[in-house]
């Protein structure tokens, strides 16, 4: 049986204090500014008021990255890997975060076969996710998958092969 396991990074394998800032009109009414700093959690279920827009450079600075505390996940996937089962990492960070989390994994004896970064635009994350979900379940017997936005776990596809696991 060929198995694979597939992580979420932020809020799934490590915690950071990297926000996802809001920028919109300041108090002033005439000048942008940072009107709310969001945790991953909260920009899950955050709606944009008009005139605002995310800013996620904190999420393409690597030192959040090296900065970030392993959750108890980070010893499954320790385990995991040592045991010879395939490890893909499938998240909404931008692809210039790919090398940072590599190195953050290796770390703690963690080698995935590939990192997906999906992110660029929010609408298209969970859907994202669901396409490469999918081809790996074209490629392994059975496809367990780790994240903390109900949102993703939610278009994970529905098939006998794949396990979820809300964080």
């Amino acid at each position: 049986m060929k198995k694979c396991f597939v992580f979420d990074f932020d809020d799934t394998l490590a915690t950071t204090t990297a926000k996802i800032l809001v920028w919109g009109r300041g108090s002033s009414g005439y000048e942008d500014a940072i009107v709310r700093e969001l945790t991953p959690a909260e920009f899950s279920s955050y709606e944009l008021k008009s005139g605002e827009e995310f800013d996620f450079s904190q999420f393409r600075d690597d030192k959040f990255i090296q900065e970030a505390n392993p959750t108890w996940l980070m010893s499954l996937a320790s385990e995991i890997d040592g045991e010879g089962h395939d490890i893909y990492i499938l998240t909404a960070r931008e692809d210039d975060s790919a090398d940072a989390i590599a190195e953050f994994l290796s770390g703690f004896n963690v080698y995935p076969k590939m990192i997906h970064c999906v992110g660029g635009t929010r609408e298209s994350i969970p859907k994202r996710k669901r396409d490469i979900l999918m081809m790996l379940l074209d490629n392994y017997s059975k496809v367990y998958f780790y994240d903390d936005c109900s949102v993703n776990i939610e278009h994970a596809p529905d098939n006998p092969k794949m396990r979820k696991y809300q964080i």
